[in-house]
This record gives structure tokens, C-alpha cells and sequence, in this order.
């Protein structure tokens, strides 16, 4: 029984991937970031972001996304400034952006840095990089500071004739008085899945009853 409720704790922990594909208006997800300060070297605290991404138009031709990203850490006397300043995401099929309406951080979009497009950090096949001041950084006077929320919509432009398109890795750039750092984005499975090893372990534990009782 003890080795049985391990188990499902263990499988009711949160679910990531850095994935997610879309098809239709109303999708909707949420990614996070975090720079543990545990497993980095010279980082005080903790560095953390959250959005809310919404598909609020999707053709053959172009997909429309709204965007809300708040920075969530929390500064110390250590810690004293972690602003972010720049995020992104890959898109197949290919695209173009435009930003339809501009964050009062966020107001600048383009393909990520350097001709594989790669994104700071290491990431490559990063298509669509947002920023205030430039895709590799900038001055953290423009940045999204510790505490704040930013809302933009873009629009994605390509050929979304299959009825999909896979969105990857979200990478995110933090400066921070201790250095910068550059987490790809995690995003939580949806509580569905949640629900069904619930319902699997509960099949399994009428199952044992039914094994102890004969």
C-alpha cells in the first residue's frame, strides 16, 4: 500500500514539457520559467517568470496570439535586481511576427539573432524573438522588472494549410546583478492527465480489494 500511494504521488507531480501544438481559436496554455538558485553557482535566489499564452485567431495563413508574462521573482538584499528582457518561441511550420499590440515593455519582435537563428543561451530554430531592446539583451531600464506584467498580441504569419503548428522551447533571458541567465520554458500538462492516473490508481486499488477479499 505505502509503495502504491509513493507511486501516485510521484506521477501526480506536475508534468513539463517544452512543446506545445496548437489548431484552433481558444487554445490556450501556460509556460514557466525557473534558474534554480540551488543548482546555479552565484545565484542568491531563485528566478522565476510565468505567461498565459490564448489563440484568438487561427487560419491557413496566419495565427494571432495573445500574451501575458510576469516576472515573479522576488528580490533581496542580495538579489537585488532580475529584470527580463527578452523571450521567445520556435514555431513548424515556419513564420514571420508582427505585433499587432505592444506591451508596454515588450514592443519589438523579429527572428532570433545570428543566421540559425539562435536565441541567447544556446537555443537554435528559435523563429520569433520579443523584446525591448534588442534580441540578445539590452539595457534593463527597458526590461520587465521583478513584480511586473507585460500583455502584447502578435501575429504569426506562415502556411498553416496541415491545420497545426508546434511551438518549442520558450527560451527567456533574465539580467541580473549576479549575471544573466537563460532558461528554456516549461509547461505544465493540462489537469486532465492528472485526473486519469487518479482514475487508474483507483481501478488498481479495487482491483488489489478485490484480490485480498478472495
Amino acid at each position: 500500500m505505502n509503495k502504491l500511494i509513493a507511486l501516485l504521488a510521484t506521477l501526480l507531480l506536475p508534468f513539463h514539457v517544452q512543446a506545445i501544438q496548437i489548431n484552433s481559436i481558444g487554445d490556450s496554455w501556460t509556460v514557466d520559467w525557473l534558474v534554480s538558485a540551488s543548482s546555479t553557482p552565484g545565484l542568491s535566489s531563485d528566478l522565476t517568470a510565468t505567461s498565459d499564452w490564448l489563440v484568438t485567431s487561427f487560419t491557413s495563413t496566419s495565427i494571432t496570439l495573445d500574451i501575458s508574462i510576469t516576472n515573479t521573482t522576488t528580490l533581496t538584499s542580495l538579489l537585488t535586481n532580475a529584470d527580463i528582457t527578452t523571450f521567445g518561441f520556435g514555431i513548424d511550420p515556419n513564420a514571420t511576427a508582427t505585433i499587432l499590440t505592444a506591451g508596454s515593455t515588450f514592443d519589438m519582435i523579429g527572428s532570433g539573432s545570428g543566421p540559425q537563428q539562435t536565441f541567447p543561451g544556446g537555443f537554435k530554430d528559435i523563429d520569433i524573438c520579443i523584446f525591448a531592446s534588442g534580441c540578445a539583451g539590452g539595457t534593463v531600464n527597458d526590461a520587465l522588472h521583478a513584480g511586473d506584467t507585460d500583455f502584447l498580441q502578435i501575429l504569426l504569419t506562415g502556411d498553416f494549410s496541415g491545420g497545426t503548428a508546434d511551438l518549442i522551447f520558450f527560451p527567456l533571458k533574465f539580467q541580473t546583478n549576479q549575471g544573466s541567465y537563460e532558461p528554456g520554458g516549461s509547461i505544465p500538462e493540462p489537469p486532465l492527465l492528472s485526473l486519469l492516473v487518479i482514475g487508474l490508481f483507483g481501478i488498481g486499488m479495487v482491483k488489489l480489494g478485490r484480490r485480498k477479499a478472495a
